[in-house]
């Protein structure tokens, strides 16, 4: 008999509504500590859901330089200047002020926002997220232990 998951695939679809959801909202935030330039790595942010051996895979889809906006940069270490340069004609600074922004990051380094991180304890510590997958989970295990006890010599229906 095939293993019936609790946390089905239309769970984990919520599941990644709600993170994405979250996340973008975390990353609009409150100026100054907003990360939001262009757009371009907001609307970049979507999930994935695989069915693997171990159950459903989550998987976070956004644009590669989301690991800097989350875990910050080390000093030491040059980031893109092009990118810099994007960034600062986006945000109306003076063009020549990429290489000393540039410069600045090298010495300094970026802090990290741990946005990632601090998305999933939103949902974790959100009473309404919570009873909604709770609930959902006791629902689907009802299904499973009803139509295993139906299946079973032994199901005694209870009236």
């Amino acid at each position: 008999m095939a293993i019936q998951p609790i946390f089905d695939k239309k769970l984990a679809n919520e599941f990644g509504k709600d993170y994405v959801k979250i996340l973008v909202a975390s990353l609009k935030g409150n100026k100054p500590f907003a990360k939001v330039a262009s757009g371009s790595l907001i609307n970049s942010i979507n999930y994935k859901l695989q069915d693997t051996a171990n159950g459903i895979q989550f998987q976070l889809l956004a644009n590669d330089y989301i690991k800097y906006v989350d875990q910050g940069r080390r000093p030491g270490t040059y980031p893109p200047i092009n990118a810099i340069k994007q960034w600062v004609r986006i945000k109306g600074i003076k063009p020549e002020a990429a290489w000393a922004i540039r410069t600045n990051i090298f010495k300094f380094g970026i802090k990290p926002t741990n946005v990632i991180r601090k998305t999933l304890n939103i949902i974790n510590t959100s009473r309404d997220s919570n009873r909604k997958y709770e609930e959902r989970m006791v629902d689907n295990l009802v299904k499973i232990l009803e139509k295993n006890w139906k299946n079973s010599p032994d199901y005694i229906r209870l009236q």
